[in-house]
Formats: structure tokens, sequence, C-alpha cells
């Protein structure tokens, strides 16, 4: 590879160092993240609702995937990461299922977006919008990974606990959709950070599951401001409370969570460490930057002709 070239993150160069790396994540959620982008993904929530439709992709050209676009990062860690994500995503089906049972009774038209609508005695079941575009991310990764090491990985899929009642379906919606934030937060962080430290094909192919992940986090962002009215520093707070407790719970599932934990914090790895926690934070206050255009009276008028929620 040549010293330096541009890329979807702008510079790249193969050594790269914090500094370098951190503005490789600022072009990225500029570029991937921008106000228009964001905004236009939350607007197209209602119209989903009548027309649904699966959000095109860009061709992946698998034979030009090579070890050498990863770039400032041991390929061990990335390729970690790469692995992890292909775990948490597998259970797709299983995750459209728990939004389904929250959301049903409350607001259908978001359940048959998020969780597609039960099979039948005459009817097979029907999968959402949004189980279509998330069951491609973990075929992809576990192809990235085939590519980069010459055979798939050994994954355990995570497990989805379903729904829990706690005999408030309101308090109960209010809470998964703060856990949707913060999976589709997490997802979008951790793929932007996977973008920096790749380059080419590579970078291309992560692409495509990142921007359904930024696509996603619009909507359920936008979609609970309206529902519960929820202040930025709420959303902020209740996002990270379920992060940390998402993080716990993968922690505890995944198949070498203890060696990529002992990798990624040792002394020579600190800097990536640093890296994922402000791609984390810049993302979040991207979000603040959006959650600003989100006034009451642009909700009311985007969300005018669905179903309300009481508030009582």
């Amino acid at each position: 590879m040549a010293i330096s070239i541009v890329d979807l993150a702008g510079i790249c160069v193969k050594n790269s160092n914090y500094l370098q790396t951190r503005r490789r994540i600022n072009h990225l959620i500029d570029r991937y993240l921008s106000l228009e982008i964001l905004v236009g993904n939350l607007i197209a929530l209602p119209v989903q609702f009548n027309h649904p439709h699966q959000r095109p992709w860009e061709p992946i050209h698998w034979g030009e995937i090579t070890l050498d676009q990863i770039v400032g990062v041991e390929p061990e860690i990335f390729l970690s990461l790469v692995a992890n994500a292909t775990e948490i995503e597998a259970p797709i089906q299983d995750y459209a299922a728990e939004s389904m049972a929250y959301l049903a009774e409350i607001h259908s038209e978001m359940a048959l977006f998020i969780g597609g609508a039960p099979a039948t005695e005459t009817r097979k079941r029907t999968i959402s919008v949004w189980e279509k575009e998330e069951r491609q991310h973990a075929p992809v990764f576990k192809k990235i990974y085939q590519k980069l090491v010459g055979e798939y990985p050994t994954i355990t899929p995570n497990t989805v606990t379903g729904y829990q009642s706690s005999g408030d379906r309101l308090t109960d919606l209010h809470h998964h959709l703060h856990s949707r934030i913060s999976t589709e937060w997490s997802a979008t962080s951790i793929y932007l950070w996977l973008m920096a430290h790749a380059t080419g094909e590579l970078q291309k192919a992560i692409a495509q599951p990142l921007q359904d992940e930024v696509n996603h986090l619009a909507k359920f962002w936008g979609f609970s401001c309206w529902a519960f009215g929820d202040s930025y520093f709420n959303q902020v707070k209740f996002s990270t409370k379920n992060l940390v407790k998402l993080a716990r719970y993968h922690s505890a599932e995944r198949t070498d969570a203890d060696h990529l934990l002992e990798s990624i914090t040792s002394f020579e790895e600190l800097p990536h460490v640093i890296e994922l926690g402000f791609t984390f934070m810049r993302v979040m206050v991207r979000m603040g930057t959006f959650n600003q255009e989100l006034s009451p009276s642009f909700l009311s008028y985007l969300f005018q002709k669905s179903e309300a929620i009481a508030h009582d």
C-alpha cells in the first residue's frame, strides 16, 4: 500500500497514530452521520409504516478484501471485534420478536416495522423491514472474517431475553426503546472504529451495515422522543446505563471476551481503548445536534397520522 491514500475516512496511512485515527473517525461521522442523513432517516419512518422498503446496499467485491487493508491496529484486535459483531448480530429474528412483543399492544405500526407479523393458520410470518436489513449484518462480518483469516469464525450467537413484563407496558416499552438505542449506538460506534482502521474494499464492506445502524439509530431515537418526550440528557443517561448493562451481558457470553479484554487493555493498545471511547462520545454528541432538530411540533407533524401513545 502507498504511504498515504484517500479513502472513505479521509487520509489513510498504514501505521496511523492516535491523532490521525481520531481525524478519520471525525471524517466518517461527518460523512455518515450528517444532520441531513439523520433527519432524512427519521422522516422516512412514517413513510415506511405505509410503504415498507429495504435500504439498498452497494455491491461488495469480496475478492478484493485482503488482510493488509487493516491499518493502524493489530489484526488480532480487529478480527476479534469482527467476530464479536458476528455473534451479537446473529439472533436478529429473536430481537425482532422481542421488540414486537413490547410494541404490539401499544403501537402496531412500529411493531410491524421492527418485528413484522407472526404467522397464522392462513398466513406466513411477515418479516419486518428492520429484520430484513439487520439480518444481512452477521453474514457480512462472518464473510469478512473468512476473507481475512481463511476460515469462518467459531461463534456463539448472543441470547435474547425476550419480553420481560413489569406489569406496566408503557414503562416496559420506554425501557426497551432505550435498550434498542444503546444497541444501535454501540454498533454504530464500533463499526465506525473498524472503518477508521480499514481501507479499500474491507472498509467499503463495513460501510454497508454501518449505514443500516445509523438509519435505525435515528429512527429509534426520534420515535422515542415523540412517544415519551425524553430530553437529550435523559436519552444520554438511560442509553449509557443500558449500554453498560448490555456490555456486561454480552461479555459474559462472548467466546473470547476475556482474551479480547486483555488484548485491548494492555499498555500498548491503550490508544485503541481511548479511540473507541472517543468514537462513542462523538456519536452521542452528533445525536445531540440531531436532537435539537426534534421539536415537539416537528415530531407531531411527522407522526400526525400515526397512533398516539398516552403518557398518563
